[in-house]
């Protein structure tokens, strides 16, 4: 029947509501260092954070993060959920991914800062240095709230729509590929993938078959990092800043 139902209080869904709750539904990837830490203020963001209807949670760690995303993505796909990842070190609004998943958009992440120095923005279009390797270019002349296209997203606050991960697994057995300072990463489809952390690999090679990425300037995640103390000295970390999207944490 596909109409709802009442019985008592209790609504049941219908066939259409259950198909679209399925269609919105996430598995959101935790992704941790191996040592399990977060911050008192990860840990009590992740107590508002919004998910659609029947979403569920994995936490990986221990692993290097190619693996522990490919981990995640794959019972994603088994399971039939669009992915999302919220890093161990990313904290948001409580509604940044139910605004991600409105835009409809294949492959979306927030916006956050690295967390060293120059601090600038992770939004990145691909270029090429002078022996033709590809590099990453960073993204000028947004405006706060653009919804941007570009070729390298992170994954530390990011949606991937289920039909992506479909055909990415249709190409690259392993498609979160970790290839800094190693060497270009050989791909079964003949293509190389440039020399970078996992998650740019990922959306460089969605961008190479056919997958826009973009960035929801809109949404703001705070990347945290760490100032590191000793006796006599201590490396400053930066202070919480909405602009900068960074907090210092003292350990």
């Amino acid at each position: 029947m596909d109409t709802n139902e009442s019985e008592g209080n209790l609504i049941m869904p219908g066939s259409w509501e259950i198909h679209k709750i399925r269609e919105e539904r996430v598995l959101l990837g935790i992704i941790y260092s191996s040592d399990a830490d977060v911050s008192i203020n990860y840990a009590q963001h992740m107590r508002t954070l919004q998910l659609p209807p029947d979403s569920d949670f994995i936490r990986v760690g221990g692993l290097p993060y190619g693996p522990a995303r490919n981990q995640a993505a794959k019972m994603a796909l088994e399971k039939g959920y669009n992915l999302a990842f919220l890093d161990s070190d990313v904290r948001v609004e409580p509604d940044a991914f139910m605004r991600l998943m409105e835009t409809k958009l294949m492959i979306v992440s927030g916006l956050y800062y690295q967390r060293f120095n120059p601090y600038q923005p992770v939004i990145f279009n691909e270029g090429k240095d002078e022996k033709g390797t590809v590099v990453r270019i960073p993204v000028a002349g947004w405006n706060p709230g653009d919804i941007v296209p570009c070729t390298f997203v992170p994954s530390g606050l990011t949606i991937y729509r289920l039909g992506l991960l479909k055909d990415m697994f249709a190409n690259f057995p392993l498609p979160f590929m970790w290839g800094v300072d190693i060497a270009p990463v050989p791909d079964t489809n003949g293509m190389q993938a440039p020399p970078m952390s996992e998650d740019f690999t990922f959306s460089w090679r969605a961008k190479q078959l056919g997958y826009q990425p973009f960035i929801h300037t809109g949404i703001v995640g705070l990347h945290e990092t760490r100032a590191v103390i000793g006796p006599k000295w201590m490396i400053a970390a930066p202070s919480p800043d909405p602009i900068n999207g960074m907090i210092g944490i003292i350990q």
